[in-house]
């Protein structure tokens, strides 16, 4: 085993570091590697939206990101302030904080992202009208299309109808903004857009999670991973669970179960809805044509990803090594022009043409962001490498500085280069 320590100074190298750590399922070794492997070649985003933790359909937020390998959230509006606590006395804003961690341990375990807004769960509410006289809608909204803009996703998925039939009234609120926030994303007039630019989704789809006979798309949420040794169902039971301030403890059902969602609204110039993917482009080569100078990077990546396909790393995951770190140089290439060309547009220099950024651009920008995440962990993973990092305190006061002390362990049998990245000051430099 080989061991690398460095002392740095500068914080801003924390955010360096924790791109090599694991931010999606809590698998690890070459179960992690094959998940982010098989997730490289798809370009697709979901983004669910309910009112409360534990109003997320974990079964189909699951079957999407461990199952579709589709980068997938949820936007929680609240943080379950207003609920109820089985397992304390915390109540309130303590109370919110423990259902944002419980959500976020459900996230690790279903492989999804989370998000929030800043509206406050004051308790049940028994309409719309009543929610929205204790929430600014326009704030709220605004808070929503953020979200949106940040994720880019492709498909929107409301959990509820936005119609009284939902009964709490954030229920509806929820429902009544998702399907607002996916009309008004891509209107800079209402909402100017800020660092993230408009986006437009392509489908708006309602969940079907109470009635599922009246979907118009099903999916076996049920079916069996043979290299997970569980069903996607079984694997959302365990995230269910951590819903434990509700006692949600759920029991991990084998077999057939199905979820369904309604196509409520489609951008993607087609009515057949025959999949989630229906009208939408998939994979690096359908990204082909939104930004012509980035054509033969995407060919490059899909030819490399492909050979992945061909390679037993699951035996040996060294072996997928080549092929990862030329996708990775591949995504900082197109990365940095990216960055060149949203530089470039907002300070109107040659590089941007004095133009705001396109559609096409933001479009490569995302599955750029998702894909450098994901190529990232499996070369992690393949390499055996693991990062800590460690500091001398817990508090720092804004403005000050604090030594971090990094240690890289290389437990894989690849060779290792380290390289520090030009950030703040290096206080030692002594590999032991």
């Amino acid at each position: 085993m080989r061991r690398a320590r460095y002392g740095i100074v500068a914080m801003a190298l924390v955010a360096i570091v924790s791109l090599a750590s694991s931010s999606g399922a809590q698998e690890r070794g070459v179960i992690a590697l094959d998940e982010d492997i098989q997730g490289l070649g798809v370009t697709t985003r979901v983004l669910m939206i309910g009112a409360h933790p534990d109003d997320e359909d974990t079964q189909l937020l699951t079957w999407l990101s461990r199952g579709e390998h589709i980068e997938t959230a949820y936007l929680s509006l609240t943080r379950g302030d207003g609920g109820q606590n089985l397992i304390g006395n915390e109540l309130g804003e303590a109370l919110g904080a423990i259902r944002t961690e419980e959500l976020l341990a459900a996230r690790r375990v279903d492989g999804g992202r989370q998000y929030f807004t800043r509206a406050y769960d004051f308790g049940f509410s028994k309409s719309a009208d009543e929610a929205f006289s204790h929430w600014p809608r326009d704030s709220i909204l605004r808070d929503v299309v953020a979200v949106v803009r940040q994720f880019k996703p492709h498909v929107i998925i409301s959990m509820f109808s936005g119609t009284p039939r939902d009964g709490h009234g954030h229920h509806q609120v929820a429902g009544i903004l998702a399907k607002e926030a996916y009309e008004v994303a891509g209107d800079t007039v209402r909402f100017p857009a800020g660092a993230d630019g408009a986006w437009t989704p392509r489908k708006f789809y309602r969940g079907r999670y109470f009635d599922p006979e009246n979907a118009t798309l099903r999916m076996n949420v049920g079916a069996y991973n043979p290299r997970l040794g569980r069903s996607y169902a079984e694997i959302a039971s365990i995230s269910r669970s951590q819903h434990k301030s509700q006692a949600f403890g759920s029991l991990q059902q084998k077999g057939v179960r199905w979820r369904g969602i309604t196509l409520e609204d489609s951008r993607s110039g087609t009515t057949a809805d025959s999949s989630i993917y229906s009208g939408l482009r998939r994979g690096w080569l359908g990204l082909r044509g939104l930004v012509p100078r980035a054509d033969a990077a995407l060919e490059r990546i899909d030819r490399q990803v492909k050979l992945l396909d061909g390679i037993d790393y699951l035996r040996e995951p060294a072996l997928a090594l080549p092929p990862l770190w030329a996708i990775h140089g591949e995504l900082v290439r197109l990365e940095t022009t990216q960055e060149r060309v949203t530089a470039g547009a907002i300070n109107g220099s040659s590089d941007g043409a004095g133009t705001a950024v396109s559609a096409g651009e933001r479009e490569l920008q995302a599955a750029v962001s998702v894909a450098l995440d994901r190529v990232v962990r499996a070369i992690t993973d393949a390499s055996g490498t693991a990062i800590e990092a460690e500091v001398p305190r817990e508090l720092v006061a804004a403005g000050d500085s604090i030594p971090l002390t990094i240690t890289l362990y290389n437990r894989g049998g690849a060779p290792l280069r380290v390289g520090l990245p030009a950030v703040g000051a290096c206080t030692s430099h002594s590999p032991t």
